[in-house]
Formats: structure tokens, C-alpha cells, sequence
């Protein structure tokens, strides 16, 4: 059986918001799939593990993302090397502002990030809370965010258009407010939620994108297990549209 590996980086650290769902939701689906799974949680001090097929890093507050970003560069090479690859990234605010160029913190220190994603982070005062929709790719795509953070995309493609929230932008106006990036498979956002049990479109595109590598004509079969969660999923999307 065919093994998806996925490494969880600074689950302590970087594990608020809902996020771990999001490798909970990665690991339902993909035994559903026919999948065996391998989780490699990554703290700090720790070595990469090898073999990696998906990265995951979620958020964490402004400290947490000052404590993790000195050790996540010590993994900016083999992180590269994983990106240049093709492996997906899913990374959930201050785990996409890690894996950023930099990070300009309200003090006006400025720290490199691991570089994975070519985006520049300046935090800032100002925090944006609460339910969020966007225009994506994927559908359209909801939960929540709780950042303090304007994003410049570096040219990458953009995850979606606001249609409700601030997003990576908070100065522009709603019609043109945007949040998060594409690079490949790869994703950087502020939406927790956390993002991918409540949009599981996302999850098997980042599955799918994972497996290829592996097995190139590989394809997400169907399956009752995950229409059911599909259609909670749905439910809850619906649920927070109503409620914008």
C-alpha cells in the first residue's frame, strides 16, 4: 500500500486556530483513498524527516512565530529542496509568514523567513478577526481569519478574492482585497478554521499533488466515507456564507 508522509512542522508552536484539523483532514481523506499515512511531527531541534510528501505548518501568535523562525531556517535548503520538487506546502498564516523571505515584526526588526515562499511579511498593528469567503481556484472557499499582517505576493498567482474579510491587504478596498498565494501546488494563507475540513476540495488537490509524484496516473477514487464528510463540509460553508 502506497504511503502519504506528511511532515507537521511545529505542531506546539504553530497548532492554534483549529489548524491541526487541517492534517487530521488530510490523514481521514487519504486513508479513505486506500492511502497508508505517515505523520512526522517537527519540532524545533529536530531533524527534517526524509521522504517528505506533504508539509504542513499552521499559526501561531506573533511570539510563537519569532521563537520558530530561527530554527526553520535551519531547514531552509532541504525545504527548497521539497518545494523545487513538487512537494506541497500548506502553510496557515504566521506558518506562510515563516516560510516567507522575511518578516518585518511592529518593532521594525526585520527577520528572514525559511524562503520557501518568495513573499515579504510586515506585521502590523491593526488585527483582522473573523469569518471570511473567498473566490478560488477550488470554489469558493470559508473560514476565519485572525492575523495582524499586510503580504506583498512576490508575483505569485493569488489564493483568492475577498468577497468578505481583509485578507493579506487590509488597505485596499473590499472589491479589490485578495489572500494568500499559489506556487504550484502550494499554498500560503490567513484563512484558518481550520481550512481544509470545512473545504476538502483543497485536501485532495494538495493529496493529489502529493501521490503524482509518486505514482503519475494516480486518481482520488470515489467513496461514500468522504460524500458524507463532503456534504457536512458544504453544509458548513453554507452555514458561514449565511451568516456574512
Amino acid at each position: 500500500m502506497t504511503t502519504l508522509h506528511i511532515a507537521h512542522l511545529y505542531p506546539t508552536e504553530l497548532g492554534i486556530n483549529g489548524d491541526v484539523g487541517n492534517v487530521t483532514a488530510l490523514a481521514v481523506r487519504a486513508r479513505a483513498y486506500g492511502l497508508d499515512i505517515r505523520i512526522s511531527d517537527v519540532h524545533r531541534g529536530d531533524a527534517m524527516p526524509s521522504d517528505v510528501d506533504l508539509v504542513h505548518v499552521g499559526s501561531g501568535p506573533t511570539d510563537s512565530l519569532a521563537l520558530v523562525l530561527p530554527d526553520i531556517r535551519r531547514h531552509s535548503s532541504e525545504l527548497a529542496k521539497l518545494r523545487d520538487a513538487g512537494v506541497p506546502f500548506v502553510a496557515i498564516s504566521a506558518g506562510w509568514f515563516a516560510l516567507s523571505e522575511s518578516v518585518t515584526f511592529v518593532d521594525g526588526i526585520t527577520q528572514p523567513g525559511a524562503g520557501v515562499f518568495p513573499c515579504i511579511v510586515r506585521l502590523t498593528e491593526s488585527r483582522a478577526v473573523g469569518e471570511v469567503a473567498l473566490v478560488t481556484e477550488f470554489g469558493i472557499v470559508t473560514g476565519f481569519e485572525n492575523h495582524s499582517s499586510f503580504v506583498l505576493d512576490g508575483g505569485l498567482p493569488r489564493f483568492g478574492k475577498m468577497t468578505h474579510g481583509i485578507g493579506s491587504d487590509a488597505s485596499l478596498a473590499q472589491s479589490e482585497r485578495w489572500d494568500g498565494v499559489l506556487m504550484g501546488s502550494s499554498i500560503g494563507t490567513n484563512v484558518h478554521g481550520p481550512l481544509l475540513p470545512m473545504n476538502p476540495a483543497i485536501a485532495d488537490a494538495l493529496i493529489r499533488a502529493a501521490m503524482v509524484r509518486r505514482v503519475p496516473l494516480w486518481e482520488i477514487p470515489v467513496t461514500e466515507q468522504v460524500a458524507i464528510l463532503d456534504d457536512f463540509a458544504s453544509r458548513s460553508r453554507q452555514a458561514v456564507i449565511d451568516r456574512l
